[in-house]
């Protein structure tokens, strides 16, 4: 009978360990900043809210290989029109959901705006196998080491950047994508 009791406080002492152990792990790292700019590998010039209006602010450029071949550089389009940019990836829900509503905003105002696919990080055969599935047209670009997403601040699928017609950062917008965020890049006064 007393063994069974020693056992029993035994246990609980060990628990009682591994929850003291475990709310120190949480209160250092919450602490020491946990995300915050000093301990990430980011570029802390970049824009980084997750979602709303940004400062004026230039969007960093990048050149990126394009499915199929050649490259897609955002540079390219400053002073022609603005961009949407569309951080995706073919495991998500969300995306297989949006992206179809995108390419149908594509299709209908790709004489005043573009839009890029950011594939994050995934291999080129099945990013064009998902594209073809999802009959989707609008050019897309191969984050292959994920630095485009960094600078951008990206920590999640379904997510999109929208880019003026002079190349700065209008606002980010995270989740589906709506016709007036579109149209919002061409019809500002």
């Amino acid at each position: 009978m007393k063994n069974n009791s020693y056992e029993k406080g035994s246990s609980n002492i060990i628990i009682a360990i591994v929850v003291v152990v475990v709310l120190l792990g949480v209160a250092v790292y919450a602490t020491q900043g946990g995300n915050s700019a000093k301990n990430s590998k980011a570029d802390t010039k970049a824009p980084a809210p997750a979602s709303g209006e940004f400062a004026k602010q230039v969007a960093p450029d990048f050149s990126l290989e394009k499915l199929g071949g050649g490259t897609i550089t955002l540079a390219e389009y400053r002073g022609r029109k603005p961009v949407v940019l569309d951080f995706w990836t073919t495991w998500c829900p969300n995306c297989k959901r949006d992206m179809p509503h995108l390419n149908t905003f594509y299709e209908k105002y790709q004489d005043k705006v573009e839009v890029i696919g950011i594939d994050m990080q995934e291999n080129p055969s099945l990013v064009q196998k998902t594209i073809t599935d999802w009959g989707i047209t609008f050019p897309i670009a191969l984050d292959t080491n994920g630095q485009t997403s960094r600078a951008y601040g990206v920590r999640y699928t379904n997510f999109h950047v929208l880019i003026d017609i002079d190349g700065n950062v209008v606002r980010a917008v995270p989740g589906d994508i709506s016709e007036s965020d579109i149209t919002s890049l061409f019809n500002q006064n």
